[in-house]
């Protein structure tokens, strides 16, 4: 039985609020619910989950993947001094600042308001960046101090630049993408999405996890700690 204003009566005799939680990929809304057994509970229930949601959160930083890149990622991000907290999810349960894994990744929304994908795989990367914006993450663009970037560079949200990397003259890189340490990107270059820019060239690259789904969602992609095999084609 419907009561309006998104409250409804369960089968089971609880009261239902629904809120907008965030949008996926697409932009489809993913709605939350809050459950009581009289309607004012599961209003009130309702209405902290929104405050929680309103409230300005701390500038703590999750990165996802604790890998040789996760390690620059981390450096980069601890460098810019912009950051409370820097921690990372790794299908490795143990570890210097692993708090979980990726299949875990909802948990930390509270407390890790921004998240980042520190991996190679153009697919893992793109795959979980947009399951990251879907449940409301920010994701940071990650610049490294010494890298040299030319005002008219126009470079896409979760982009990482690592050390004295150098950008010509009218450069555009896409969202999600890497650029590697000591990289020089020629003039007028274009760098799609979720391309990985190795010193002079864009390439294709893959890698091949050990994984461990033991926890996770049947569509999960989440790529375990274990030092992966590593295959590029330049292009």
């Amino acid at each position: 039985m419907k009561k309006g204003d998104n409250v409804r009566i369960r089968t089971d005799g609880r009261y239902e609020a629904r809120y907008i939680k965030g949008r996926d990929s697409s932009g489809k809304i993913i709605y939350g619910y809050c459950y009581g057994s009289t309607e004012e509970e599961a209003r009130e229930k309702r209405e902290y989950q929104l405050q929680k949601m309103a409230r300005p959160r701390e500038m703590n930083l999750l990165i996802l993947g604790a890998g040789s890149h996760g390690t620059d990622v981390y450096e980069i991000a601890k460098g810019l001094r912009i950051f409370s907290k820097i921690n990372f999810l790794d299908d490795a349960t143990a570890g210097a600042g692993i708090l979980g894994k990726w299949s875990e990744l909802e948990h930390f929304a509270e407390e890790y308001p921004i998240a980042t994908v520190a991996v190679g795989d153009e697919e893992t990367r793109r795959t979980w960046m947009e399951r990251l914006t879907g449940l409301g993450f920010m994701i940071p663009t990650l610049v490294h101090p010494s890298a040299f970037i030319p005002d008219d560079t126009q470079i896409g949200t979760g982009t990482v630049i690592c050390a004295r990397a150098t950008v010509s003259t009218g450069v555009s890189i896409g969202k999600g993408c890497i650029i590697t340490s000591g990289s020089t990107i020629p003039r007028k270059t274009r760098i799609p999405n979720w391309g990985y820019f190795d010193f002079d060239k864009i390439i294709h690259y893959s890698e091949v996890y050990n994984l461990d789904r033991s926890q996770e969602e049947p569509d999960s992609q989440a790529p375990g700690s274990a030092e992966p095999d590593r295959q590029k084609e330049g292009k």
